[in-house]
């Protein structure tokens, strides 16, 4: 028998440790996974990224919806004005009256009794409060609010209103854009990121 370093085994003592047998790694294999690894993370944590952007802008956007689609069946439910608008305390309009068209805040539902577009706590009454979105998501529209009327239309006759929803670095088609017609339906599509 040969021990260890060629020298001959005398004895069966002398080669047991060459019986053994050894288990892990060798460094230059650790380095070589480690280093596969590290190139697949670098793959995969800008997509993770992405998909979780996309994911949050889906769900804001999903929520829109909902809020938009729960104002026009309240709206023909109750035989009355409804209106949508953003805001910051889910309980009043941001700049009732005004020109803002960040909805990021958040936004509300309410029966609008005398169609001023303004939360009127003695007459109207709140239907439903959406929070802020959260997560870097944009959500704007060409008006501060949207009124719908007893049959469910757009209370201003010749107007359609435009809402886009993103999240910051948001690349390729990963824009949402609603367009409520004069009809009061939503149409939702994905355009190209600004």
């Amino acid at each position: 028998m040969v021990g260890t370093w060629g020298a001959a085994c005398g004895a069966s003592a002398d080669c047991a440790s060459m019986r053994k047998t050894q288990h892990g790694f060798t460094l230059p294999e650790l380095l070589t996974a480690m280093a596969i690894i590290a190139i697949l993370a670098g793959i995969a944590v800008p997509t993770m990224r992405q998909f979780a952007g996309n994911s949050r802008t889906t769900a804001a956007n999903n929520s829109l919806v909902s809020a938009l689609a729960t104002a026009r069946s309240e709206a023909l439910r109750r035989s009355s004005t409804v209106t949508i608008c953003a805001s910051t305390d889910s309980a009043t309009c941001v700049a009732s009256g005004g020109t803002s068209t960040d909805w990021s805040t958040g936004w509300i539902v309410f029966m609008d009794v005398n169609a001023n577009g303004a939360f009127d706590a003695a007459s109207d009454q709140l239907l439903q409060a959406w929070s802020a979105p959260g997560g870097n998501v944009k959500v704007s529209a060409d008006s501060n609010l949207l009124t719908y009327d007893p049959r469910g239309l757009l209370f201003t006759p010749g107007t359609k209103v435009t809402f886009n929803t993103l999240v910051n670095g948001c690349r390729g088609l990963n824009q949402t854009q609603v367009v409520v017609t004069l009809g009061g339906s939503p149409q939702n599509t994905h355009i190209a990121c600004p």
